[in-house]
């Protein structure tokens, strides 16, 4: 119980670290969808704005 009394700090900076990671982030069930909306990394939002072209 000496322990805890002497590190209760780190356990606090532990329980906030995970709890963080855990409802911050919504949970373990949206890790592969952080907002793609169903799109790939690749296509635009707006696909009638077609690819990005440089300008002469």
């Amino acid at each position: 119980m000496t322990w805890l009394a002497e590190n209760w700090i780190w356990v606090l900076f532990g329980v906030a670290f995970v709890a963080a990671h855990l409802f911050g982030h919504g949970g373990h069930a949206s890790h592969g969808s952080h907002g793609s909306r169903g799109r790939s990394h690749g296509e635009p939002k707006n696909p009638a704005a077609g690819p990005l072209k440089a300008v002469p």
